[in-house]
C-alpha cells in the first residue's frame, strides 16, 4: 500500500457537502493503544459501496444485492453522503422498523495530521433501498463506530492481513480479509476525485464484504471486529438494535449517560 496514504494531504478548506454553521458535530473519542486519544472533527461522512478490489469481489456483491431486490448502480465504486449526526459510539443503534441490515466495514478518518482506521457498521434499510434510494436508506440508520482506532501507518505494512467480521447471535454473518476491498490509498483517491472528499474533516466507510450468513428478523445483538493477525490484536464493537417503532422499546432504551 502507498505509504503516502498514512499521512494527511495538505489541502484547502473542505470541499463538497459538510455541516452547516450551527449544526452540532458528533463528539467522538478513539482510544489509540500506546498513544494519545484521537478526537476527530467529523464534518462529513462518506459511505463507500461496491468497493471490491477484484472484479470477482464486486460481482459477488452485485449478485447479493440483486438477490435482495436492490437496484445496482451503473458504475463502481460509488459513494453516498450520510449525516454526521448519525455517528455513534454507543451500545445501541436506533432503527425504524424491522427491515434494516448491518454491514461491517473498515473506517478511515483523519485527526491532527494523521490517518486512523477503526471498524464500523453501515446499517441500512433494505425496504427503502429497494423502493427509493441507497442514500435515503442509509440515512435512516445510525452508524456505530468502535471506541478504539489504530494509526494507519502502523498497519500499512501488513494491511492485507487484517480481517473484518460481523457476528449475530454468535453466528458469523460476514467474514473476509480487507484484501477483498480497495486499499485505503485507492479508496481515498477515488473519494477525493469523485466527491471532493477531505479526510482532514471527514470519515470514510470502506464498503462491505460479501455475506456468508443470513440476518433474520429476530436478530438484535451484533458484534463487528477488525482483527490484526500479524500483531495479534483486535478492534471490536458490540451493539444492539433498538426499533423505535416497537412497543416498549422507548422505555427500555438505555440512557446515553449509562
Amino acid at each position: 500500500m502507498d505509504g503516502a496514504a498514512a499521512s494527511i494531504r495538505s489541502k484547502p478548506a473542505a470541499q463538497g457537502p459538510s455541516c452547516k454553521v450551527g449544526v452540532e458535530l458528533p463528539v467522538l473519542r478513539f482510544h489509540v493503544p500506546g498513544g494519545t486519544d484521537a478526537c476527530p472533527k467529523v464534518e462529513r461522512v462518506l459511505l463507500g459501496g461496491y468497493t471490491g478490489r477484484q472484479q470477482a469481489d464486486v460481482a459477488a456483491h452485485v449478485a447479493e444485492m440483486k438477490e435482495l431486490g436492490v437496484p445496482v448502480p451503473p458504475s463502481f465504486p460509488v459513494f453516498y453522503n450520510a449525516m454526521p449526526c448519525l455517528l455513534t459510539q454507543g451500545r445501541t443503534v436506533e432503527i425504524v422498523g424491522p427491515d434494516t441490515r448491518p454491514e461491517v466495514e473498515f473506517v478511515l478518518f483523519g485527526c491532527e495530521g494523521k490517518l486512523f482506521v477503526t471498524v464500523g457498521n453501515d446499517q441500512f434499510d433494505l425496504a427503502v433501498e429497494r423502493r427509493l434510494s441507497p442514500e435515503k436508506s442509509k440515512n435512516l440508520c445510525q452508524k456505530v463506530v468502535a471506541a478504539t482506532a489504530w494509526p494507519l501507518d502502523g498497519v500499512q505494512g501488513h494491511w492485507d492481513h487484517l480481517h473484518l467480521e460481523l457476528r449475530g447471535r454468535g453466528e458469523i454473518l460476514q467474514a473476509a480479509p480487507v484484501s477483498s476491498i480497495l486499499e485505503p490509498a485507492v479508496l481515498l483517491e477515488s473519494a477525493r476525485r469523485d466527491c471532493r472528499f477531505d479526510e482532514t474533516t471527514g470519515m470514510l466507510f470502506s464498503g462491505t464484504v460479501p455475506s456468508i450468513g443470513t440476518v433474520d428478523a429476530g436478530m438484535s445483538e451484533f458484534s463487528i471486529s477488525l482483527r490484526d493477525r500479524v500483531l495479534e490484536r483486535e478492534i471490536r464493537c458490540d451493539f444492539r438494535l433498538v426499533d423505535i417503532t416497537s412497543p416498549g422499546e422507548t422505555k427500555s432504551r438505555p440512557s446515553m449517560f449509562e
